[in-house]
């Protein structure tokens, strides 16, 4: 996510172990070769009518319809589950909790039915202060070593 990459047509690989300024277009387009494998290794089944896809995710295989996951039970197969069981491990997750707070809705303010006068007033004006010079500190003679014996 973060350091070099490469970019090729619309794909960002990351350059982990490679250095950016040494790097050939062999090993450039064998990196980018790796990732797409890992890509398609990514989806186990894809439901295309439904829209829903069954993921190997960082924290193990997954369903998803786009807008909300749902995780597989432990022991569930996901090679082996059809699209009524997808659809309903969907509809039973639960919803995504929300990172900001809600907006409050603002109640409409009444309209003030005439502006004051507003009142002139003097500003004052202020003597300026004689500024006084500070007496210079005294320094303290260093106290006097002792001899050792």
């Amino acid at each position: 996510r973060f350091g070099p990459y490469i970019r090729y047509d619309k794909k960002y690989v990351s350059l982990k172990e490679h250095d950016p300024y040494t790097v050939t277009l062999e090993e450039a387009l064998m990196v980018v070769a790796e990732k797409k494998l890992a890509d398609a290794n990514r989806i186990i089944q894809d439901f295309t009518e439904a829209g829903i896809q069954v993921l190997n995710g960082r924290y193990g295989p997954y369903i998803t319809d786009g807008n909300k996951n749902a995780r597989i039970p432990k022991g569930d197969d996901p090679t082996a589950l059809d699209l009524e069981t997808c659809q309903r491990l969907i509809a039973e997750a639960p919803e995504k909790k929300s990172r900001r707070k809600a907006a409050t809705k603002k109640k409409a303010t009444p309209k003030k039915k005439a502006a004051t006068k507003k009142k002139v007033v003097k500003k004052k004006t202020t003597k300026k202060k004689s500024v006084t010079k500070k007496k210079a500190a005294i320094k303290k003679k260093a106290a006097p070593k002792k001899k050792s014996t």
